[in-house]
């Protein structure tokens, strides 16, 4: 009795959510300095997007070649900054096996608070990797302070208005269980730079779920140009 009056509050304190991205905005990596040096921490992308350095609030540099075979993608990226004393990272709107050479920004990352982090974000270049991500997560903090274990997502739609070429299977769903990210839906044949709607709610109104913990991510392919009308917005639930 105890955990169906658990499962009952939990739904009823849900909330819903609409999450969005245009060109460029993808959050690939956010990046959490935690060293507690007394110096301004800094991430920066150089040699034409294919450098990422790290400096800590205590002057420790460190540096990967992102052309290199063990930092080529999302997922090598991530565990070596993760690997560092001074750095914890959090990937959300990527896969794991996403190209990283030449699909950043070069420049500083400008630091940022959010939701009460000072935090870096690593931000895809659309057109260079020529595709969209987006993460359905409880929780986009890179702290475990606001753990999400006891916690899960409801997809019910999402929304893609996307200049690519179309295609049946351009856009897919990736179930996501630490660093196993598993495709369990494929679109049919996508519309080119028209809005498209795909709506999962069923039953009793409930959507699709990974689990207790565990993310989704819409990616959407299909060799995608920049464009102004380009967005992909998702509605869920977080319970």
């Amino acid at each position: 009795m105890a955990s169906q009056d658990f499962l009952q509050m939990r739904k009823l304190a849900a909330e819903e959510k609409v999450i969005q991205v245009v060109d460029n905005a993808p959050v690939v990596l956010r990046i959490k300095e935690v060293a507690g040096g007394s110096s301004t921490p800094t991430v920066v992308m150089s040699d034409t997007s294919s450098d990422i350095t790290l400096t800590d609030s205590e002057g420790a540099i460190i540096t990967a070649d992102l052309s290199n075979a063990s930092y080529n993608t999302v997922g090598e990226v991530a565990d070596w900054i993760n690997s560092s004393a001074s750095w914890d990272c959090k990937i959300l709107d990527a896969l794991r096996s996403d190209a990283t050479d030449n699909k950043w920004p070069d420049g500083a990352v400008t630091s940022a608070v959010v939701d009460g982090e000072t935090v870096f974000d690593i931000k895809s270049d659309t057109s260079a990797l020529a595709a969209y991500r987006l993460r359905i997560t409880y929780n986009r903090a890179v702290s475990t302070q606001k753990p999400s274990g006891s916690h899960r997502v409801v997809l019910k739609n999402f929304t893609g208005n996307i200049d690519h070429t179309a295609a049946a299977g351009v856009a897919k769903i990736y179930e996501c269980v630490g660093t196993v990210e598993t495709q369990i839906w494929v679109s049919p044949l996508t519309v080119d730079a028209t809005s498209t709607t795909y709506t999962f709610v069923v039953g009793d109104g409930d959507g699709i779920t990974p689990g207790e913990g565990n993310d989704f991510v819409i990616a959407w392919d299909g060799t995608v140009i920049d464009a102004g009308a380009n967005v992909l917005q998702a509605q869920y639930v977080r319970v």
